[in-house]
């Protein structure tokens, strides 16, 4: 049977509980919790699904999306941002990831996302300007 871990990186206590019940509520298990990019503890656990806050992410975000993608080649990478440009979500695609998220969105539309980028590969918020937000 396929395990169905996920993980949440927030450096924000109600962020990374937001994000928590997103992934139980899109029937994910009980997620691990990081504040920062742990790439070995992660490697290790091997989530699934992966959701990342890179609003408050003191790392690089780009680099930081392109080093989980390599070392979690089977998971989908989830990133939720502020940054409503839609260069912004092709860059974080370009380093990576799934799906991009609007921080500003319910939990509702963020599940809905979650589960699309899961299911197709590349979910873009429709939040993010058209037209480079797209796969």
């Amino acid at each position: 049977m396929e395990h169905n871990r996920c993980a949440v990186l927030s450096r924000d206590k109600d962020v990374a509980n937001l994000y928590s019940r997103v992934l139980l509520e899109a029937g994910y298990d009980c997620p691990q919790r990081s504040s920062d990019v742990r790439v070995t503890n992660l490697r290790a656990y091997a989530p699934r699904v992966l959701m990342i806050d890179v609003d408050d992410m003191r790392a690089d975000k780009l680099e930081s999306i392109r080093q989980l993608r390599f070392v979690l080649p089977d998971c989908a990478i989830t990133v939720v941002s502020s940054n409503l440009q839609g260069s912004w979500a092709m860059q974080c695609h370009m380093a990576g990831a799934n799906g991009v998220l609007s921080s500003g969105s319910g939990a509702r539309r963020m599940i809905a996302g979650l589960k699309s980028a899961v299911r197709t590969g590349c979910f873009t918020d429709p939040d993010f300007a058209a037209p480079s937000s797209e796969c």
